[in-house]
């Protein structure tokens, strides 16, 4: 092998999705993992020599090539449940490719950077999914997988894991558990959001009751779970991960934005892994960017305003905490 050149060999365990793809065939992409790596690099080695571009980004001086070991297979769409449930049809081109292997090959002619290279790629691919929904578990490589929790605490002080998934359901049992964590599920019985009990023991109360208080019409039906005490709401569900709209009985929208409108969107900061058959839920602190803001609920011509948590009310490592102790709960989930 020449010594500008170090190559691996990656085990692909969920397939990637990639988005307006025109090579069917195709899996992970250079342009994708280059970005994140020199990123995950340079938080390790902020002083390497980077190169800059005219839009001023910065990347690492090596180059990757990525290939197939064999067969690539293209997968029928399946539970995409973070795309309104599912693909409805093929107008958005979005493939689920998944092959035996992946064979990555970087060069550079920098001997360091090639040796920082072969030392932290394993925990790279550990941390780091790739394409479309790749928070939700997809595109999930890896490397070398020996030690996976003491190298994964090294990045993330909790580590939440589900062992001995189904690998034929594992996209079933990511959006059960996520479910349960952050709205509740009917599983046998009624589980009531994680997020929401755990709120309850900091004596706050969710958005949820709070819509239905302020919009009569969304209260049609059985009454909100609520704490048994009552102090103040909060936009607690955005912890979890926000989007600008709640949909009640069907088609009845209550539109939500940042009063300010400095915030649209904001991804759960919970980033699912499938490893083998085991499911590790990875959590950044991310979510503390979206702590303290106001938000305004509307719904036809009516709105209030209301505050996410603060981060003496919020931490999600506490959160996790909590979950580990409804273990039983998170098992028996399909």
């Amino acid at each position: 092998m020449s010594n500008f050149k170090v190559e691996f060999i990656l085990k692909q365990h969920t397939p990637i999705i990639h988005f307006q793809s025109d090579q069917i065939g195709a899996t992970l992409r250079a342009t994708e993992l280059k970005p994140k790596f020199d990123k995950f690099l340079l938080e390790q080695f902020p002083d390497l020599p980077v190169k800059v571009n005219s839009n001023g980004h910065r990347s690492l001086d090596y180059k990757v090539k990525i290939e197939s070991n064999g067969a690539v297979k293209s997968l029928p769409n399946s539970f995409l449940y973070f795309a309104n449930n599912a693909i409805k049809d093929n107008k958005d081109k979005q493939y689920m490719l998944k092959a035996n292997s992946i064979k990555m090959e970087f060069f550079s002619f920098d001997q360091t950077i090639l040796k920082i290279i072969s030392r932290y790629i394993d925990d790279f691919l550990l941390i780091t999914n790739f394409g479309t929904r790749n928070s939700k578990g997809y595109g999930s490589f890896t490397n070398n997988i020996k030690d996976i929790e003491q190298r994964l605490k090294k990045y993330y002080p909790i580590v939440f894991k589900v062992e001995n998934i189904n690998q034929n359901k594992w996209e079933d049992k990511v959006d059960t558990i996520h479910k349960l964590l952050k709205a509740g599920i009917n599983f046998k019985s009624y589980h009531k959001s994680l997020l929401f009990q755990y709120m309850c023991t900091k004596n706050l109360r969710w958005e949820k009751r709070k819509i239905k208080e302020e919009f009569s019409e969304l209260a049609k039906g059985k009454e909100p779970i609520d704490c048994n005490i009552k102090k103040e709401y909060r936009y607690i569900r955005a912890m979890l991960g926000l989007a600008g709209i709640n949909e009640y009985q069907g088609k009845k929208i209550v539109t939500i934005e940042h009063n300010n409108k400095e915030i649209e969107r904001f991804r759960s900061p919970i980033t699912y892994k499938i490893i083998n058959n085991t499911l590790y839920l990875l959590c950044d602190r991310s979510y503390e960017t979206i702590m303290n803001k106001t938000f305004k609920f509307r719904f036809k011509g009516k709105s209030f305003d209301i505050k996410t948590p603060s981060k003496n009310e919020f931490d999600l490592n506490e959160f996790l905490k909590f979950v580990e102790k409804q273990e039983q709960i998170i098992k028996e989930v399909k």
